[in-house]
């Protein structure tokens, strides 16, 4: 799973890389704008149910700490 602080820094290095390859400018910034439309987007995290799900995993865990 790809943290926001991830998307930020993908994003600026974009920036970056659109600043030192003029010719790819166009190329790096549409880059860099995908990544931020990911930043802005709320991540829902759903149940799938699946055994072998690693969300699933933890969220079994909580559940068996948290309860009676």
């Amino acid at each position: 799973m790809i943290t926001q602080t991830e998307l930020s820094s993908r994003a600026a290095l974009c920036r970056q890389l659109a600043q030192r390859e003029p010719n790819s400018k166009v190329y790096w910034l549409a880059e860099a704008e995908h990544w931020l439309r990911l930043l802005r987007q709320p991540i829902h995290l759903e149940r799938t149910g699946r055994e072998d799900d690693p969300l699933e995993q933890f969220l079994v865990r909580i559940e068996k700490r948290s309860g009676p």
